[in-house]
């Protein structure tokens, strides 16, 4: 191709044809321009394929880490539910009991029975630890560049000050539980003693109701922060931004 241009040169030069080769010489360097504009733009769209196939394999981890996590935060937040509510009985049977008075006590037998029970299931604890890696990974990198939906990348810029809404108060629980309840208990229950007398009076003291009514608190604000500080919704938007399947590739 490039000896047949340079052939026609050479006849239009040999002919004395200037205004026809000007005219050629114009018309063969559109043709170069042409050219490499086409070139350039395949380039572009290939790096952009490319740039594009790696978003989408970063959405999948994303969506498979925040499914996760939602499947984690709900079982929690049934978990604690659950204790919650337990601990709201607890708190409704300790008052039902008078040391000073034996036979309402015995009027009381039937719920005593389940004290043990309700027992278990407030000073139990689960605690949340969501996958954060592929989230970390983008933010820390220019990988995050990829993300093109500017929702999904608010969400992901935000996630983390939402998770710290909800893990602080988790975190003032488990303190209250280890550092507060954990060494009053060890020190004042008999665990090798079913019917160790202080145990007894010690579970139906006043020191025990005020610890059981600040787990009920406690229990209360976990719940209530995870549906009031958005971090359900975030996790939902997440998720929804991310599935791969309902993107146009």
């Amino acid at each position: 191709m490039i000896k047949f241009f340079r052939r026609i040169r050479k006849e239009l030069l040999k002919e004395g044809k200037v205004k026809s080769y000007l005219t050629y010489a114009v018309g063969e360097i559109f043709l170069v321009v042409i050219g490499i504009l086409i070139a350039l733009q395949i380039n572009n769209n290939n790096e952009r394929a490319k740039e594009r196939k790696k978003e989408l394999a970063f959405l999948k981890e994303i969506n498979l880490d925040f499914k996760s996590n939602k499947a984690q935060l709900d079982s929690i937040i049934k978990y604690n539910e659950v204790s919650l509510h337990a601990g709201e009985r607890l708190s409704k049977i300790l008052t039902l009991f008078d040391f000073e008075n034996p036979k309402r006590n015995e009027s009381n037998r039937h719920v005593a029975d389940s004290i043990g029970y309700y027992i278990d299931l407030v000073w139990r604890n689960k605690s949340f630890n969501p996958k954060n890696g592929t989230v970390e990974a983008l933010l820390n990198s220019s990988s995050f560049d990829l993300i093109t939906n500017d929702t999904l990348r608010r969400n992901l810029i935000s996630w983390k000050d939402v998770l710290g809404d909800y893990l602080e108060e988790e975190q003032l629980a488990v303190k209250f539980l280890y550092e507060e309840y954990g060494p009053w208990a060890r020190s004042t229950f008999e665990p090798d003693l079913d019917n160790d007398p202080q145990s007894v009076k010690a579970l139906f003291s006043k020191e025990y109701r005020n610890f059981t009514y600040h787990r009920v608190g406690d229990l209360k604000n976990m719940i209530d922060t995870a549906n009031s500080e958005g971090i359900i919704d975030m996790i939902n938007s997440i998720i929804k931004l991310t599935e791969t399947d309902k993107i146009d590739n």
